[in-house]
């Protein structure tokens, strides 16, 4: 069987350490991580990604979870698909906490891929401080972070936590919530690798569209 792994930036680093860590050889396509911005762009270029490869592999592999509904009404006519059945990649991080829906109701999470990409909250606040000033811009945050009260680094292993710490305790004092580390896993990315999809994956066959029924019981996260 030829497989292709498709993957967000945002997880690279725990992607990357699962392909390490297992010894599996895949090649893999990195899907830009500002798709998370729009669900129907992100199952657009999905979709792109698939109509590329479904010619040249029998299973195509996505490290994504179902991104705000954004792996819904994915099709390929000659490949299996494979993704994992969770909400959105900090359920697959965080996949071993039996309370994540009561943290998640007033936890803001990163880990290094979010510290990464183009529009980390550090990098939101600045663009809104040049574009409104210092008054709206903080006006601004306020809002969007008023009913959280943390903000977790997720230390999933696959990459320093100590490095990020001053960077996220500005954030952290920026926004106005409490910083804190937590544990996570790439368990469910190295079961992906590897073909252990006995348990928590969505196998879709050649010809038939992803739908709300394959997530069954998966909470629906924002993007």
């Amino acid at each position: 069987m030829k497989r292709l792994l498709i993957a967000c930036e945002t997880i690279r680093d725990e992607v990357e350490m699962a392909l390490q860590r297992t010894g599996a050889e895949l090649e893999t396509v990195w899907m830009s991580n500002l798709l998370h911005d729009s669900p129907e762009r992100l199952k657009n270029a999905l979709q792109e990604e698939i109509d590329k490869a479904e010619a040249d592999y029998d299973q195509l592999l996505f490290a994504y979870g179902n991104c705000g509904n954004g792996l819904l009404g994915l099709k390929s006519e000659k490949a299996t698909l494979i993704i994992p059945r969770y909400g959105d990649c900090i359920d697959i991080l965080l996949s071993e906490k039996e309370n994540l829906d009561r943290i998640r109701t007033s936890t803001y999470f990163l880990t290094q891929g979010w510290l990464r990409g183009e529009k980390s909250l550090d990098k939101e606040f600045q663009h809104n401080l040049e574009k409104y000033g210092e008054s709206r811009a903080r006006r601004v945050m306020e809002i969007m972070f008023k009913n959280y009260k943390n903000l977790m680094l997720i230390d999933s292993g696959a990459y320093p936590v100590a490095d990020h710490l001053p960077r996220v305790n500005d954030i952290g004092e920026l926004i106005g919530l409490e910083v804190v580390v937590d544990q996570g896993s790439i368990t469910p990315l190295e079961k992906l690798v590897t073909g252990e999809w006995t348990e928590g994956f969505c196998i879709i066959p050649p010809g038939q569209v992803t739908t709300h029924n394959d997530f069954d019981g998966v909470a629906v996260r924002k993007v």
